[in-house]
Formats: C-alpha cells, structure tokens, sequence
C-alpha cells in the first residue's frame, strides 16, 4: 500500500518556487533603508537561485552564502560589516545569533508574523548581549504573500525602542 502523503495531486499545480523569492523592488526599497555606508562589507546570508538581494547590495564589498551553491551561511567565519536578507522562517532564532556573532555594524532581516513573534524577551536579552538593538521595523506587504512582512534592522546604538522584561506571570 502506498504511503498517501507522498503521493502527488496530479490535480494540483506544480509549486511556483518564485512565489517564496522576495519581490526585486522591494529588495531595492528595503536595502535603500538600511544604514549602509560606502566602504562596509555586506553579505546576503541565503542568496537563493535567483540572487536577488546580493545582485541588489549597492556596495562593492560583498558576498553571498547559498547552501545550494555549496556555501552555507551558519559555517561562515568571516566578519562583515552588514548582514541582509530573508531567512527561512523555520530558522529565525539561528539566523539571528549568527548574525550577532558575524555582524561589526549590524544586520536586517525580512521576517513574517512568524520571525517576528520569535523574538522572544530571552532572545532580545541575548541580542543585547551582542549590543544589537532593533533600530527599525518597516512593514511591507507581497500579494503573493499572505500577511505583512517586518523588516527589523538591527545595530550597535543602543536605544530604548524596544523594551522587555524576562520575567514570566
């Protein structure tokens, strides 16, 4: 007897692998937001096929990390000024404390409802300890998408933005 979960509906389309791809002005207007400077360092931490975000970096200074293309960003060394992109949403928490441990500036990270609710006081406390601070939150929506979309870019100034208490009621 076949397993039915990995049966194929042959009614349904095949699934468009665009529809996960951030929109290229979006990618644009977001990185035109993000307090870059000339000479900084920035790598896209999942640059996925179609590369939109490292294709969109303005500095000449940058990398990329696709684990496709062999390079995967949680077994990256090198520091960098700036860290961007859209992280799998399954891995928010992992790629927020690399980006802690590989930023010098800063880092800014496209998230859903779901990355967003992931920062959790006992994160943010953790983030604090890397002396990140969440600087801004700029909400976006995709019509593809379901949901708005937060894009949080963290830095080195501190700042009483945002404020927690780890206590729990």
């Amino acid at each position: 007897m076949k397993n039915n979960l990995l049966v194929r509906d042959k009614r349904k389309p095949p699934l468009d692998i665009t529809f996960h791809y951030t929109n290229e002005q979006m990618v644009k207007d977001l990185l035109s937001i993000t307090p870059f400077e000339n000479n900084d360092s920035i790598l896209d931490a999942g640059s996925g096929k179609n590369k939109v975000w490292y294709k969109n970096i303005p500095n000449r200074q940058k990398y990329e990390c696709e684990i496709e293309d062999g390079c995967d960003f949680y077994k990256w060394n090198k520091k960098v000024d700036w860290i961007v992109g859209n992280p799998p949403f399954n891995e928010m928490k992992q790629f927020i404390f690399k980006g802690c441990e590989l930023a010098k500036k800063g880092f800014a990270w496209l998230v859903s409802i779901r990355g967003f609710n992931s920062l959790t006081p006992i994160r943010l406390a953790k983030i604090k300890e890397f002396d990140f601070y969440l600087q801004r939150i700029h909400i976006v929506s995709d019509k593809r998408w379901y949901g708005r979309y937060y894009y949080l870019i963290f830095t080195k100034k501190e700042n009483n933005f945002l404020t927690w208490n780890t206590q729990t009621y």
